[in-house]
C-alpha cells in the first residue's frame, strides 16, 4: 500500500478512435460486400428464373 499522493494519470479509453474504427469497417464491408455481390469470381452462370402463370379459360 502506497502512502502520499499519487500522481493522476487520467488514461484515455479511445472511445473516439473506436467509433471511427467501427465507422470505417461498417463502410469498408458495406462496400465489399457490394463488389463481392455485383462480381462474378467463380464463374458460374446465375440459374435462369421459370415464371409460369395459369391463363384463365372461360
Amino acid at each position: 500500500m502506497l502512502f502520499g499522493l499519487r500522481q493522476q494519470e487520467k488514461r484515455s479509453l479511445g472511445v473516439l478512435r473506436m467509433a471511427l474504427a467501427l465507422v470505417i469497417a461498417a463502410f469498408l464491408g458495406g462496400a465489399l460486400g457490394l463488389i463481392w455481390q455485383s462480381a462474378s469470381f467463380f464463374g458460374d452462370e446465375p440459374e435462369e428464373e421459370v415464371v409460369t402463370a395459369e391463363v384463365p379459360q372461360d
